[in-house]
């Protein structure tokens, strides 16, 4: 996080930036993926109790602290958040045989229990609840896309598939990790349910303890400003630069815009060494075409149900 401007550089990113450090694209570890539910009815209900820029401002009041918590945890496991996606989160902790992942899983459940409900100016009562998918093993890292315009952290392969499957089995409030992790920590795990992704081979376990010592690991602290306005400039939209360097207060605002969701594929993340050249040379392509009509890439999702943005 960029103390003067708020800006998202995932933190082993920002590591290996200020420590002019590259990350190798081939790395191991393990992929933590958090879903929040309720900002929808919430964003709903502040939009008609205080009218629609009103509400959109008082959502950020919100939603801020929520993830600000969650996040927390997070690094203090020594993780990343790599992408957001709507109300979710996607987060890799390097060099992580499962033990953090699942620490941190169980500890972002027990932190939202400050946020089981919000009530709104008008009275209405919103529960929110997190479900986080856990799995661990090699994945690809790539950096894509064209640093004058925007910077993506990706992350793509079989440990990501896993990791989106097992969300994709949770229910609100659930820890679900895939079976390597339980293999992995064996009897350190308390598994209260295993359940079978259908048309797979792919199992995974709801996890409510961890009876292992998993002592936080925090980022070290970097000196103040060790980003320059460059590395800052690659990782966020020209727009949303221009807005907060000016001073603004606030981003929420409502107005008129097409969306355009793109899905791709024909890239073998896993098998094919020249994969984040071509992902590279394909969001650049897309970039460049969007800038044609004023457009903007916001979000680079790759996962089980293929690639898209």
């Amino acid at each position: 996080m960029n103390d003067s401007l708020g800006i998202y550089i995932p933190m082993d990113r920002r590591q290996a930036l200020a420590h002019k450090i590259a990350i190798p694209d081939r790395v191991n570890g393990a992929a933590l993926f958090a879903d929040i539910s309720g900002f929808t009815p919430l964003t709903a209900a502040l939009a008609d109790e205080l009218g629609r820029q009103r509400g959109a401002e008082e959502v950020l009041n919100h939603i801020n602290p929520i993830y600000e918590a969650v996040i927390s945890k997070l690094h203090e496991y020594r993780g990343s958040v790599i992408g957001f996606a709507g109300d979710s989160i996607t987060c890799w902790l390097d060099g992580d045989d499962g033990r953090r992942a699942v620490a941190c899983a169980l500890a972002m459940q027990e932190i939202m229990g400050r946020f089981a409900t919000i009530t709104t100016p008008g009275g209405a009562e919103v529960a929110l609840s997190i479900k986080v998918g856990v799995s661990a093993g090699p994945a690809r890292r790539f950096l894509a896309g064209n640093p004058q315009t925007h910077n993506f952290d990706a992350l793509a392969g079989a440990t990501l598939e896993r990791m989106a499957a097992a969300e994709g089995q949770a229910e609100q409030g659930e820890v679900l990790v895939s079976k390597e992790v339980v293999d992995r920590l064996g009897d350190a795990v308390k598994v209260a349910e295993w359940r079978s992704e259908e048309g797979t081979e792919r199992s995974f376990a709801v996890i409510t303890k961890l009876d292992l010592p998993v002592e936080a690991d925090p980022w070290p602290a970097l000196p103040p400003d060790v980003l320059g306005d460059k590395e800052i400039r690659a990782w966020i939209d020209a727009p949303v630069y221009e807005r907060l360097v000016s001073g603004a207060s606030f981003l929420a605002e409502l107005r008129p815009a097409t969306s355009l969701f793109l899905k791709f594929g024909g890239i073998d993340y896993d098998k094919d060494d020249d994969a984040g050249k071509k992902l590279d040379a394909f969001v650049r392509w897309v970039q460049t075409i969007l800038l044609r009509y004023d457009g903007a890439m916001l979000q680079l999702t790759i996962g089980d149900k293929g690639s898209n943005l």
